[in-house]
């Protein structure tokens, strides 16, 4: 409703699961379209409805927070940081009952085909109900309660798999219970309040600290849960749809997976065979809606909030925690694979120890370039100009091998992958003035800072004619 209140909301009305709804979202996102709802799907009654597109532009990603979308990438990159800094945690508050419970289906009764999955792309190999989605897992050492977003795809009526990349929380917990021979109690959200998918979604969120708590500090007040009546875990009361089950260890149940059109723009990780979720239960509201965030090809965007800007916060908090002085984080909207420092180098190794500091922060990274405070880290332009000009691929070039990677990259060979082996190389490119002779590096040819402002002021008449001219 409040997408459709500033006219950002379509509705759609007739279009098929089978590729149809994927398409038509990714041909309106990339005319910086409206959110979409689908309704009437080819095959199921009015009212079993899909959201797709929920967060593509700044007046669909500011809303739920309630911020201008009228900031610069800039302001926004300050704005998270900030909001980062002063969090505190909100945890959850039980409530007895939610519109989550408005239908209860239990037993033979259970049935995830009586949702419109789609199929997103063309290559997939399956239904994915769940691409944005909340998984729920409790630590059974902690008992901290996590959440997280998987891809989730159908097998059957009553089985679903939920891929999980080696090293993220989630792979954590469930290990824990594989180990000892059990199951791991499971629930996922389908469907949820917005700012609790932008927790679910924060891959480097503190071990040992929920996100329910962050959804709760987002949100300015608890999040509603609900007892889960058959794993106990906290059930958001107020989402669309919610199922509990248990993940078997994948020597007693696991299905062939995938593949699956990624946030990197690859099918990736191929078809492999993934550990899976029994349902046991599922509850949802009237009308269901289940929330659809299909990843597209870079640059189009599918997260709770730009990517590339949330990275860049990211970055800039652990820098500046570190010891980093006279520093600006920025890197192309294209991936978030690629993260550009911008330094005023103020000792031999400053730029070096940014660099690794960044590394070690860092996940499925391939590039990292270091550049002096001359050159604006957000224009690219400017970056490639200082590869092509202060860096000697001699000796200006660091490859780090066997850092943490994910089974999505593309690039990992297909025998790591066979191996079950995910880590990647990456590359430090020090794009900057040698520290030791920068003195006596040729000056750049443009006129200075107070220069340009004087001849600005003095011919502004002149200079005026020609603003925002091509």
């Amino acid at each position: 409703k409040a997408l459709d209140d500033i006219g950002e909301l379509r509705v759609v009305e007739g279009a098929d699961w089978d590729l149809e709804i994927g398409a038509i979202s990714e041909l309106m996102r990339e005319q910086k379209g409206p959110s979409l709802l689908f309704d009437k799907v080819e095959g199921y009654p009015a009212g079993y409805r899909v959201a797709a597109n929920l967060f593509g532009n700044p007046k669909q990603y500011c809303l739920p927070h309630g911020i201008s979308s009228d900031m610069s990438d800039d302001e926004f990159v300050q704005w998270w940081r900030g909001k980062m800094k002063a969090y505190e945690p909100v945890p959850p508050v039980k409530v007895k009952d939610g519109p989550l419970m408005e239908n209860v289906i239990n037993g033979e009764a259970v049935n995830m085909f009586r949702f419109p999955a789609p199929k997103w792309h063309e290559l997939d190999g399956g239904r994915y109900i769940g691409t944005g989605s909340c998984t729920i897992c409790r630590d059974p050492d902690s008992g901290t309660v996590n959440l997280g977003t998987y891809r989730i795809m159908i097998h059957d009526e009553k089985t679903i798999s939920f891929l999980v990349v080696p090293g993220k929380h989630g792979d954590v917990i469930r290990n824990k219970y594989w180990a000892k021979g059990q199951s791991c109690p499971v629930a996922v959200a389908f469907g949820q309040d917005p700012l609790l998918w932008t927790a679910s979604t924060q891959y480097n969120w503190p071990w040992g600290s929920s996100e329910y708590d962050l959804a709760g500090y987002l949100r300015g007040e608890p999040v509603e849960v609900l007892e889960g009546p058959l794993t106990g875990l906290p059930l958001p009361a107020r989402a669309e749809i919610v199922i509990e089950g248990e993940a078997p260890p994948p020597d007693v149940d696991a299905r062939p997976e995938g593949p699956f059109g990624e946030w990197n723009g690859y099918y990736g990780s191929g078809a492999a065979t993934e550990p899976v979720i029994r349902v046991k239960a599922i509850y949802h509201r009237n009308n269901p809606i289940i929330q659809g965030n299909p990843p597209y090809k870079p640059p189009l965007p599918h997260f709770p909030m730009p990517e590339h800007l949330l990275g860049q916060a990211r970055t800039w908090n652990v820098l500046e925690a570190n010891g980093v002085t006279d520093f600006k984080v920025g890197g192309p909207a294209a991936s978030t694979k690629i993260k550009v420092i911008s330094i005023k180098q103020r000792y031999a190794g400053h730029a070096a120890k940014a660099a690794l500091i960044v590394a070690a922060h860092s996940y499925t990274m391939t590039f990292i370039i270091v550049v002096d405070d001359d050159i604006d880290p957000n224009n690219m332009d400017e970056v490639l100009w200082a590869m092509a000009t202060r860096c000697d691929p001699q000796t200006s070039i660091d490859v780090v091998n066997n850092g943490w990677g994910s089974s999505l990259d593309p690039r990992i060979t297909p025998e790591k992958k066979a191996n079950h082996d995910y880590t990647s190389s990456f590359c430090i490119i020090y794009a900057t003035r040698p520290f030791s002779w920068a003195n006596e590096y040729p000056a750049v040819n443009r006129f200075s800072d107070e220069y340009r402002k004087k001849m600005s002021e003095k011919w502004k008449s002149l200079l005026s004619l020609w603003v925002n001219k091509p």
